[in-house]
C-alpha cells in the first residue's frame, strides 16, 4: 500500500526518473540515457516539452513560447553540448531570422530596425543617435569583450594554457569582473547618460529577462543580448515541440521511456535521506504507481518539489532558495489570420510597440501592472511575431499565426471567479487587437482566431510559483560578487536534482544548461 493507504497498481525500477518534461528534465533524461543509463520521464501534462511546446486549437498553430533562440554553432551558448552529444543538429533545423527586431517608439521616432551583427549595429545605431556614436562604440565593444570572455571560459583549456596565458588574463576577464554587480540601468547610465531613446532602442525587447532595468544583472543581460547581437537569432522549424520531440525519442531510444497524463505526488527517499524513487497517479485521479530510481531530475520548480518531499524534509530543501525572487511572468496572445501580415503592413519578424507613456527605460516596471484593472487608454509594452515571415513550419492554410507578448502578473487574474475572468479576458484581447489595428489597418479584421494566455495560464500549466516563466528573477547580486544570480543543480537531498530555469537562467539556452549541469552532477554522483 502506498503512504495514506492507497493501493499501488504496479512498481517498476530505473536508472533515473526525470519529474517533468521541459527542456531542463529532457536535456537531464537524455544525456543520463545517453550515458548508458534508462530514465523514466513522468509529465503532468498531455504532451511532452512543458514552455517547449507547440498545440493546435481551429486550425491555427500556437507557439507556446518560442520567438528565437540562438544556434550554439555561431556563438557561446550552453545548448552547444547537448546538441554536440544527442546528434540533435541532424534532427533540429535552425531557421535564420533576418534582423533581430523592429522597434516601434514615439521617442525614438521612425521605426527603427535592430540588426544582427555588432559592426552593422553600431552604423545602425549611429546613424540614428549621431552624437552618440562614441558612447555606442563603446558600450558595444563592451558587448563583444564579454563574448569573447565567455568564449574563452568555456573552451576546455589545460593547465598549461592558463599558465601561457596568465598575464593577459586580467585583461580578458575585466569585462566580467568590472560589472560583476551592476544593473542594466547602471552600465546604461555609464555610456548613455540620460537619453532614454537610445536605452530604449536597445532594450526594447526587456520582457524578454526582466521587466525592471535597475534589478536586471547587467552581465546575465549582456551574455544573453550579446549572442544575438554576436550570433543571430533563429527559430526552430516545427516550433519548439520539435526539439521538445526529438529529445524524448533520444531518451526512448536508450531503452527509457516517457509517460504523460501523470502527477507525481511524492518522491520517496531511501537509506539516510537518499533519493529511491518516486509514487505518481493519473492526473484525473486512480491508482498510484511507483517507480525506483537511485537518481531524480526534478524539472519544477524548487516550490513544486518541496511540496513532493517528507514534511520534514521541506524547510532544509527549501533554504538555499529563500531570499531568491521570482521572475516576472507574461501574457501571450496568439491571433490566426486570414491574410498574410505582410500584407497589412508588418514589415518585420519581430516587431516591438513601445507606448507612448513609456518616456523612460525605467517605465517598463508599469507594465505588469496594467492589466490588474480593464484596458484604458495605457498599454503594455508589446512584441508581435510574425511565423509566417520565415520558413518557421507551422504555418497553416487557413490561418496565418502572429504572437503578441508582453509582462503580466498572477495578481492581476488570481483572484477573479470564471465568468470574470473571461470577460476580463476579452476585453484585453479586444483592446490589444485594436491597438495592433491602429499600428496596421486591417489587422482587426482580419483576426478569425484568438487565444489569451495569462499569468494565470502559465502558473496553472507550468505548474510555476507566481506564474514565473523564467524560474528566479535575474537580479543584480547586492551583496557580494556571486551571491546573487549563479544557481546550482545540487539539492540537500542526495540523489535529486534541480533540473530546471531555478538552477540556472531562463529561457531555452538556460533550461538546457540547468539540465546538463544536474545530468553531469549526477553522473559523478553515481
Amino acid at each position: 500500500m502506498a503512504s495514506g493507504g492507497r493501493k499501488i497498481a504496479m512498481e517498476n525500477s530505473f536508472d533515473a526518473i526525470v519529474i517533468g518534461s521541459g527542456l531542463g528534465g529532457l536535456t537531464a533524461g537524455g544525456l543520463y540515457s545517453h550515458a548508458g543509463y534508462r530514465v523514466l520521464v513522468i509529465e503532468r501534462n498531455d504532451s511532452f516539452g512543458g514552455a517547449a511546446t507547440t498545440y493546435h486549437r481551429g486550425g491555427l498553430t500556437i507557439e507556446a513560447s518560442l520567438h528565437e533562440t540562438t544556434d550554439p554553432r555561431a556563438t557561446p551558448d550552453a545548448k552547444g553540448e547537448v546538441f554536440e552529444a544527442l546528434d540533435l543538429y541532424k534532427d533540429v533545423e535552425f531557421v535564420p531570422i533576418e534582423d533581430f527586431y523592429e522597434v516601434r517608439c514615439p521617442l525614438i521616432g521612425s521605426p527603427l530596425t535592430i540588426p544582427h551583427g555588432i559592426d552593422t549595429l553600431a552604423v545602425r545605431l549611429a546613424e540614428r543617435f549621431p552624437d552618440e556614436a562614441d558612447a555606442i562604440q563603446r558600450f558595444l565593444k563592451q558587448v563583444r569583450s564579454i563574448q569573447e570572455a565567455l568564449l574563452m571560459l568555456m573552451d576546455k583549456h589545460g593547465g598549461l594554457w592558463w599558465l601561457a596565458h596568465a598575464a593577459e588574463l586580467p585583461f580578458k576577464m575585466w569585462p566580467l569582473l568590472r560589472d560583476m554587480r551592476s544593473s542594466l540601468s547602471d552600465v546604461f547610465e555609464r555610456y548613455f547618460g540620460d537619453n532614454e531613446a537610445i536605452k530604449l532602442a536597445l532594450a526594447a525587447n526587456l520582457s524578454y529577462y526582466s521587466d525592471d532595468p535597475d534589478r536586471l544583472w547587467w552581465l546575465g543581460y549582456a551574455v544573453a543580448q550579446g549572442g544575438y547581437l554576436h550570433g543571430g537569432g533563429n527559430y526552430i522549424k516545427g516550433g519548439s515541440q520539435a526539439l521538445s520531440d526529438v529529445l524524448v525519442s533520444r531518451i526512448r531510444e536508450g531503452g527509457g521511456e516517457a509517460i504523460a497524463g501523470q502527477t507525481v505526488v511524492e518522491i520517496l527517499l531511501g537509506e539516510e535521506g537518499r533519493a529511491a524513487g518516486v509514487r505518481y497517479r493519473p492526473r484525473g485521479g486512480g491508482q498510484d504507481a511507483v517507480a525506483r530510481a537511485p537518481i531524480v531530475f526534478a524539472n519544477a520548480s524548487p516550490h513544486a518539489v518541496a511540496d513532493m518531499l517528507p514534511a520534514s524534509d521541506r524547510n532544509e530543501f527549501m533554504a538555499p532558495y529563500s531570499d531568491k525572487a521570482l521572475s516576472t511572468s507574461l501574457f501571450s496572445i496568439t491571433l490566426g489570420l486570414n491574410r498574410r501580415p505582410a500584407e497589412l503592413g508588418l514589415s518585420a519578424y519581430s516587431t516591438i510597440l513601445v507606448p507612448d507613456w513609456v518616456e523612460r527605460l525605467s517605465d517598463y516596471k508599469h507594465c505588469g501592472e496594467l492589466m490588474a484593472d480593464v484596458p484604458s487608454d495605457r498599454l503594455p509594452a508589446m512584441v508581435v511575431v510574425d511565423y509566417s515571415r520565415i520558413d518557421s513550419g507551422i504555418v497553416e492554410e487557413r490561418a496565418f499565426p502572429i504572437n503578441v507578448v508582453g509582462v503580466d502578473r498572477l495578481e492581476n487574474w488570481d483572484a477573479l471567479g470564471d465568468a470574470e475572468y473571461h470577460a476580463k479576458k476579452d476585453a484585453w484581447l479586444d483592446a490589444i487587437i485594436r491597438r495592433l489595428d491602429a499600428e496596421w489597418p486591417g489587422l482587426e479584421e482580419a483576426v478569425i482566431r484568438r487565444e489569451f494566455a495569462t499569468a494565470r495560464t502559465m502558473r496553472d500549466y507550468l505548474n510555476t510559483p507566481g506564474g514565473a516563466i523564467y524560474g528566479f528573477a535575474l537580479d543584480a547580486p547586492d551583496k557580494i560578487p556571486l551571491s546573487g544570480p549563479p544557481r546550482s543543480a545540487e539539492t540537500s537531498v542526495p540523489g535529486l536534482w534541480l533540473a530546471s530555469t531555478y538552477a540556472s537562467f531562463g529561457g531555452f539556452t538556460g533550461a538546457m544548461g540547468a539540465g546538463a549541469a544536474a545530468a553531469k552532477a549526477a553522473l559523478r554522483y553515481r
